[in-house]
């Protein structure tokens, strides 16, 4: 598994790479009020994906919290169910005759 971590994180850095050889033209951006300066066309594309990337982290990050306290609470409620049946197979039969 972990050999294919790096086949696709070096396929990502040379796709990266790549882009940004192949996007060297500038361009000027504004947004609201702001105004950059003359920047290569593969920064702003860049850093649009790395904040992207990072909000689904952000996201992910609160799932997997609330999925790890579910998963703790359902392991405790096995543990005791499982004792009440050990409990119940325990208890000796009476006969009622």
């Amino acid at each position: 598994m972990n050999w294919i971590n790096i086949s696709v994180g070096i396929a990502l850095a040379l796709f990266t790479v790549t882009f940004a050889f192949e996007n060297m033209m500038p361009v000027h951006l504004s947004f609201l009020n702001f105004q950059s300066d003359d920047m290569p066309l593969f920064l702003p594309v860049v850093m649009s994906f790395l904040l992207g990337f990072a909000g689904g982290l952000l996201a992910l990050s609160f799932s997997r919290r609330k999925h790890k306290k579910e998963i703790k609470y359902l392991r405790k409620e096995n543990a005791l169910l499982n004792q009440e049946v050990e409990n119940l197979r325990n208890i000796p039969l009476q006969d009622d005759l």
